[in-house]
């Protein structure tokens, strides 16, 4: 078990600097030979050593379970039913890519921490992330962002050859272009999507067509409007009635002008006026309103000739009341299609005929979609092109840069260049001066993958293919150095790093990850004291026998113990020998070297 307590090697690293998001603890039980242990990790750069078979790659074999690594039935401690690995990463934001992959899987960051665990019984494990279990896709995913592990075994970053790009494009600063060439990408397809759904639609089109032009035809064709059926429901009741229609209209005229019955209303009006008048002739004072008695005379008069013409139109007409029944079914019927009332029917009207003015010039709005492609295409070209050339540059840069940290790693034989490549694509961009088309998403036209070559006439190669774990664990160490700056993973595991490195390449190697733990937590498994000295913290592994059985234990060193295990790593064995004297320089000189940098 080991404590992260304050620094004890005289190399105060400034706080200011480095990661934020970092390993903090790694806590291992019946894993392979480790029966249990609960490292705490520093920031800055951290040196494991211990002798060959002591565990220390047991330990990022650990990592490597909490990180997703496919499962391996020798994780399990033998006489153990089950084992478990947790690794626990503090600083993590809670709205960087990190907080953003949790998001997807409905997870998220818990007080600036993200928690990975791995439980693993004989024929199955189960991973977790913040306590929710996961596919092991998810906890890769994840890790990715938070872990490079570099070693004979497992290069992370440097097999994702799809990372490349994104690599390239982070140390040329080309976030601006790469945003605008996806919203355009973007466009483009929700363009052809569009021109796609119209064109696979236009069979059905026509035939909605058709029922629309025959919908809009027949409510047109009926001539209708929205007061219709109240005037034939008027004009069907007048039409069933004219019989007794015509007998009340002659009983109001016989009431009005009298008959053989008697005098009638015009004839008692008339008298009643005619008293009046001698009335008022004979007694001046009276006032009776006779001008009332004769408007009601003239009005009554008036009401008798219009009855008497209303009597005289009335007729019965069999023809004209079947035709208005005719005409109240088709109404009927057109409500019984396109809506409860003729309203609703000339409503449903207007709306079949915009539909079917959209349908008959789906053929311009194809051609217009097919313009704006066109046009944006364009535009996304022009992106592209200026995306190209950023990158061109920024490969010369970059080979340079690795080239020049290659060499400064014992590595001058060695070649470093950046591969940028484009493929045909008839369904691509016109891009000037290419004869064909080539394809393209939403980073571009280019497909970039790094290449090397790490002895003298051999051609550059893939990453994946260089055999030597020390020389690719160098080589991303160069390209790392190079990337400080934009490298977007805070964690960096280095195992093998200094195989086939002498001692005074080793001070090389520990100044270059010393320099790097600037920007990122580093750890690196080494067998150089050279590399070991440069280290802000230093933690031993090594095998003990307890009860009966070898387990594994990590210890964080203070500066005497340190002085002891560095004077191991050299050769020498007692207190007060040259070796330890040549301890106490090498890390004297490493503690100067950093304070000066």
């Amino acid at each position: 078990m080991t404590d992260a307590g304050p620094r004890t090697d005289g190399s105060e690293r400034c706080v200011t600097e480095g990661p934020s998001a970092h390993l903090a603890e790694l806590s291992i039980r019946d894993f392979a030979i480790v029966d249990q242990i609960r490292i705490e990790w520093t920031d800055g750069f951290i040196a494991l050593t211990g002798e060959t078979g002591a565990g220390k790659s047991i330990i990022i074999d650990a990592l490597g379970a909490a990180m997703g690594d496919r499962f391996d039935p020798t994780w399990l401690r033998a006489g153990a039913e089950r084992a478990a690995v947790e690794a626990i990463f503090w600083g993590v934001a809670s709205d960087g890519p990190i907080a953003a992959g949790l998001a997807e899987v409905g997870c998220e960051v818990e007080d600036d921490q993200v928690v990975l665990t791995r439980d693993v019984q004989s024929s199955r494990s189960v991973a977790r992330v913040n306590g929710r279990t996961v596919p092991l896709s998810v906890v890769q995913e994840l890790a990715s962002r938070l872990v490079d592990v570099h070693s004979q075994a497992s290069h992370l970053s440097l097999s994702r050859v799809s990372q490349h790009l994104a690599i390239l494009d982070r140390f040329g600063r080309a976030g601006e272009l790469r945003t605008a060439m996806a919203s355009a990408t973007s466009a483009i397809r929700g363009l052809r999507r569009e021109i796609e759904r119209l064109q696979n639609s236009d069979r059905q089109a026509q035939r909605e067509s058709v029922l629309l032009r025959h919908e809009v035809e027949e409510i047109d064709a009926a001539g209708t409007h929205g007061g219709e059926e109240d005037e034939l429901i008027a004009q069907r009741s007048r039409l069933r009635n004219t019989l007794r229609l015509r007998q009340l209209a002659v009983a109001t005229h016989d009431a009005l002008e009298g008959g053989d019955e008697g005098a009638g209303a015009l004839e008692l009006l008339s008298e009643a006026v005619a008293r009046a008048d001698e009335i008022r002739s004979l007694d001046g004072t009276f006032d009776g309103e006779t001008d009332r008695l004769v408007d009601a005379l003239d009005a009554a008069e008036e009401l008798s000739r219009t009855v008497r013409r209303y009597a005289d139109s009335l007729e019965e007409d069999p023809e004209a009341l079947a035709t208005i029944e005719e005409r109240m079914l088709l109404l009927a019927d057109l409500k019984r299609k396109y809506g409860s009332t003729l309203a609703d029917v000339l409503s449903y009207r207007e709306t079949a005929a915009r539909r079917l003015q959209e349908l008959e010039h789906s053929e311009e709005r194809i051609q217009g979609l097919r313009q704006q492609e066109l046009e944006t295409r364009r535009a996304a070209a022009a992106t592209a092109v200026s995306l190209s050339a950023l990158r061109a540059s920024a490969a010369r840069e970059l080979d340079a840069l690795v080239q020049s940290e290659m060499v400064a790693l014992g590595m001058s034989s060695g070649v470093f260049c950046v591969a940028v490549s484009r493929r045909r694509d008839a369904e691509g961009l016109e891009i000037e001066g290419e004869d064909e088309p080539v394809a393209f998403d939403e980073t571009g036209v280019d497909r970039v993958e790094f290449l090397m070559s790490a002895n003298a006439g051999e051609p550059p190669r893939p990453l994946v293919q260089i055999a030597s774990g020390g020389e690719l664990a160098r080589f991303m160490l160069a390209l790392k150095s190079a990337l400080s700056a934009v490298d977007e993973t805070p964690v960096l595991i280095f195992d093998e790093l200094d195989q086939g490195i002498g001692g005074r390449m080793g001070h090389v190697l520990g100044e270059k990850l010393w320099r790097l733990s600037r920007e990122h937590q580093v750890v690196c498994i080494t067998h150089l004291p050279q590399v070991a000295a440069y280290a802000d913290a230093h933690y031993a592994v090594g095998k003990v026998v307890e009860g009966g059985r070898t387990v594994t234990r990590v210890e964080r060193l203070t500066e005497e113990g340190r002085v002891a295990e560095i004077t191991q790593m050299l050769g020498g064995s007692a207190a007060g020998s040259a070796m330890e004297h040549t301890a106490r320089e090498l890390l004297d000189a490493a503690a100067r070297w950093k304070a000066e940098a």
